[in-house]
Parts: C-alpha cells; sequence; structure tokens
C-alpha cells in the first residue's frame, strides 16, 4: 500500500480510532432489519447479525445487545392513536424504539447496523436517529460504510439516500399496487387469508367441501329466521373454528356470509391515502373460483342482515322495541367509578364524556366467556341442590310433568329442524310442524311458569337455567343471570402486568399458540375480574 492509500485510509475512520484508545472497552448495540421473509428462516436477519459482530470486533467493541426485526417493513406506515389521542401515520418498529431507548439510556456508545436502509427508510425515523445521537453522543456505524452521522455532511448524505431509499420503496408499493388492480380486473385471487369455505391451491381457490356445506348451513338457517347468535353458538359447541383456529363469533360468522368471494365475486378494495383498505369495493367482477351460494341466495342473506340491523338500531326511546345484544351489559362495572361498562366493537369500555375521565377497558369475548361460565356453573349447583332455592308449597309434581313435556317437545323440534337442513321434508312441511310444536311449546311453558312460585324477578326456573341457557335470547339470560350475580368488577390491569396479546412464535403451531394465547389471557382476567353475587 503506497503513503498516500495509507493516508485516506486513516482520513476515513479517526473517529473509531480516537474512540477505541479512549474507551478500549466501549459497548455497541447491532441492529439488523429484513423486510421479507415469508419462510420465517431469518437467514438474511442471521448473515446481517455476523457481519455487524465481526465489524465490532475488529474495532475492538463489546456487543452488548443485538436487537432484531424480521419480516418488518422501514417503510410501511400504519395508522396510530397517540397517548394524547392524535391519530398520526408512523412506521412500526418495536425493536428500532427500544433501540433508541437503550442509546438514550447511555448503556452503549456505538450503534452499528449492516447498512443505511437495513436501518431506516423513513425519513422521520432517521431525525428521531439523528436527535438521540446529538443528545446522547454515541456514534453510528454499519459495515458498508454508508451510515455515518459524525458530521454536518454525513447527516446531509444521510438524508439524501434516506429519501432516495423512500423513493425507491413509494414506486414498488404503486407497482404492486396496480398488479393487484389487474388481478381484479381478471377475476384473479390476490392471494393473503383465505374465504372460509374454500383452500388455497396452484395460487387460486378450490372449494372445501366440509367448510363451504357449513357456509350453506348458515345461509339456511338465517333464511329460515335464526339467529347469528343461535348459529355461532351451535357451531362453538360442535367443535368448529374459523380459519385462523379461533371461536365463532357474531361479527366472523357475519363476515363470512357478507364476502362477495362465496358468490364466485372478485372484489377489489383499493388503499386510501391514510394506509387503510377502503369500506366499499372500487369494481367486482366474475371470480375465477367456483361460488359456493347463488347470486340470488346471497342478496337475500345479505338483505335479511340488513334488516335485522335496521331494527336494532331503529326504536323509540321508552317504547321497548330495543332488543338486548349482550346478556351482560349492565352487571359489567368499572371497579373505580362504578359506572356500567360499554360494549363496544371488541372491548366492554368505562366511558365517561369529561377530559381526563376513566377509559378502562377490557376484551369482550373473553370476559363473555368467563362470566358465563361463572354463572352456569352456579346455576349446575342449583339444580344439583334444588331444595336450597325452591319455595315451599310449590307443586312439584306437576312442574316435574310440564318440564318433562317441554324437553320432549324442544328434541322434537330439534329434530325437525334436523330434518329440514338434511333435506328429508320440505319447507311447507318443516314451517307447518314447526309452528304446531312451537304453539304447544308455548302453551306448556306458560303452564309450567304458573305452578313457579312468586318472586321479585323474572320468572325464570333456576334449577333449568343450565339447560336452556343456549337456547335463549340475550334478554333472558341477562335475567336470568341477575338472580343469581350482582356485579361483575373490572379492575386496572396490576403494575408491571403487560396486558398485550403475545405474538406467535416462529416455527410455532396454530393449535400451540392458541393454546398458550388463552392460558395467558386465562391470567390476566384472573387478576382483573372480582365477581360479586347475591346472597
Amino acid at each position: 500500500m503506497s503513503h498516500d492509500q495509507q493516508e485516506r485510509t486513516a482520513g476515513n475512520e479517526p473517529n473509531d480510532q480516537a474512540t477505541a484508545q479512549a474507551s478500549p472497552s466501549l459497548r455497541a448495540v447491532v441492529y439488523v432489519r429484513i423486510s421479507d421473509d415469508p419462510e420465517g428462516t431469518e437467514r438474511g436477519v442471521d448473515r446481517q447479525e455476523a457481519d455487524c459482530r465481526a465489524y465490532a470486533a475488529a474495532h475492538g467493541w463489546e456487543v452488548a445487545q443485538v436487537y432484531r426485526e424480521n419480516d418488518t417493513s422501514a417503510f410501511k406506515q400504519r395508522t396510530i392513536t397517540l397517548p394524547t389521542g392524535e391519530r398520526v401515520r408512523r412506521v412500526v418498529r418495536p425493536e428500532f424504539r427500544a433501540m433508541l431507548k437503550h442509546l438514550s439510556e447511555q448503556r452503549a456508545g456505538v450503534m452499528i447496523a449492516y447498512d443505511l436502509d437495513r436501518a431506516v427508510r423513513d425519513p422521520r425515523d432517521l431525525e428521531d436517529l439523528i436527535d438521540a445521537k446529538v443528545l446522547n453522543g454515541f456514534s453510528v456505524r454499519s459495515v458498508t460504510g454508508s451510515l455515518r452521522l459524525d458530521t454536518d455532511s454525513d447527516v446531509a448524505m444521510a438524508r439524501v439516500l434516506v429519501a432516495m431509499a423512500n423513493k425507491s420503496s413509494a414506486d414498488t408499493a404503486r407497482r404492486v399496487a396496480r398488479a393487484a388492480k389487474q388481478q381484479a380486473i381478471e377475476g384473479t385471487w390476490h392471494g393473503g387469508q383465505v374465504p372460509f369455505g374454500y383452500r388455497a391451491e396452484n395460487h387460486t381457490l378450490v372449494i372445501d367441501p366440509e367448510a363451504a356445506e357449513l357456509v350453506r348451513e348458515a345461509a339456511r338457517r338465517v333464511l329460515a329466521g335464526e339467529t347469528l347468535y343461535r348459529i355461532l353458538t351451535d357451531w362453538n359447541r360442535r367443535g368448529i373454528r374459523t380459519t385462523h383456529g379461533c371461536r365463532w363469533s357474531d361479527r366472523t360468522l357475519k363476515l363470512v356470509l357478507r364476502n362477495p368471494s362465496i358468490k364466485g365475486v372478485r372484489e377489489y378494495r383499493p388503499l386510501l391515502p391514510d394506509g387503510t383498505r377502503s369500506k366499499t369495493s372500487l369494481m367486482q367482477t366474475t371470480a375465477a373460483w367456483p361460488a359456493i351460494l347463488d347470486e340470488d341466495t346471497w342478496q337475500q342473506v345479505s338483505d335479511v342482515l340488513d334488516a335485522r340491523k335496521q331494527a336494532r338500531n331503529f326504536h323509540q326511546p321508552g317504547s321497548g322495541a330495543a332488543k338486548r345484544l349482550y346478556p351482560f351489559s349492565g352487571l359489567i362495572r368499572c371497579s373505580t367509578c362504578g359506572r356500567a361498562m360499554l360494549h363496544r366493537g371488541q372491548v366492554y369500555q368505562c366511558v365517561q364524556q369529561v377530559p381526563g375521565g376513566c377509559n378502562r377497558s377490557i376484551r369482550s369475548g373473553d370476559l363473555t366467556k368467563l362470566v358465563e361460565e361463572a354463572v352456569l356453573a352456579t346455576f349446575e349447583q342449583i339444580t344439583l341442590n334444588p331444595a336450597k332455592r325452591q319455595s315451599p308449597g310449590a307443586d312439584q309434581a306437576a312442574r316435574v310433568g310440564l318440564a318433562a313435556t317441554l324437553d320432549a317437545d324442544r328434541e322434537r323440534l330439534a329434530r325437525l329442524d334436523d330434518d329440514y337442513y338434511d333435506g328429508l321434508i320440505d319447507k311447507s312441511m318443516w314451517v307447518r310442524q314447526r309452528s304446531r310444536i312451537a304453539e304447544r311449546i308455548e302453551r306448556t311453558r306458560r303452564e309450567y311458569a304458573a305452578t313457579v312460585p312468586e318472586h321479585t324477578g323474572p320468572s325464570i326456573d333456576m334449577t333449568t337455567v343450565a339447560q336452556e341457557w343456549a337456547d335463549r335470547t340475550p334478554m333472558w339470560q341477562h335475567q336470568a343471570a341477575s338472580l343469581v350475580l350482582e356485579a361483575v368488577l373490572v379492575h386496572a390491569l396490576p403494575r408491571g402486568m403487560n396486558g398485550a396479546t403475545p405474538a406467535r412464535r416462529r416455527n410455532e403451531t396454530v393449535e400451540a399458540f392458541h393454546a398458550r394465547r388463552e392460558v395467558y389471557r386465562a391470567g390476566i382476567l384472573a387478576h382483573r375480574v372480582e365477581f360479586v353475587w347475591r346472597a
């Protein structure tokens, strides 16, 4: 190497040598990232980490921490809500933020990345890195030499390169969006989540016979007048699960029945400027895959669901026209302020219309399941010890006979429904026979209610609640639960406990992930939920 080359080489890393001489045991943090890893092998980040560690060893730095973000974009933004309540667009990278916090606490003096575009591709992230460096005085290095923030020229060059990388990512996103639109025009499958009723084969959709029959069953039952709640309760009891292996909810079943894919239609809903998907379709074309439901049946089911929604939303206050949708609303209360928590979307939330008011929330699905199990367990105990809840003088013999008649008629009704769904009888016979049995059940039920001793609550036999629960309306379930349950208090999350849902681990099966998640959520509920029973 010539004398001039040695001078140029020495001039490239003056700060590194000075830092190494001043502090031989300087600690470093390594950040590695790759945007796309569909197979989850993490080979890309493994290679980056090996090169970064070799770079640190060559400079005499000790690697104190490695922050890995595999299969994570540094360009795509999401709409998030800040603690102040402001909705903003941000690139979400938890490990990158954790690294900045580590460096801001002055626990390391150097940040090492493989390359500039591995560390940042968004100008806002770069500015946050620059601010952190200025405030805390750490050095920033990359294996390729593209990331260095020591001088104003280094900072200016980094800003130019990040702007160019961001433009390149935006160009790629635009081309991908145009390709997705072309796929919609051609009616081909766009990939992603497979609609319930189908399975993916050779980049297209084919009908899954078992799941498709369940879709048809749900459509028939909706058109026959059954509620979604009864259908999903029946499916959950039978062990039927969604495509993600979860229990059915009102929302998931409704999405399946409203999905245009099941009628053989390819829908195109473009991304909006804020990054969210449009709620209305821009175009609908004939799909390349077969339909599960014909167009008329799909439209009839949609019309029924729309009519039910309109009936729930349109009522006069105090007229009694409103229908209860959730059996435990009013019983679930905030332990701090005592207010009844409202069911909003996927959570129960304590809402106060005052600045700084209580906004405590808890997942509605997990809480509803827990409360239902506790209430039914209580009624099972009452069934085992009926004498504790029966008033003296009741005509036990008449009640037993009427209860047996009710059970027999309900079993006949269930068999009749099964015969209709299986195609053994036509609709006219099913309607005629169902009407006769339903009238007889209602007449027997009134006679049964007349034999029950009067009390201050609704006319509900507490010894049969557990048996009748699944087939009853949410209003009936609420009245029954109120007989034994005074309130369900929701406490704040204990200090030091993280309430975020755990992420799925690499190479973890879906079944194992759901089992681990259920155990975790059960532990959270055990700390947050308190039952207040009636004496």
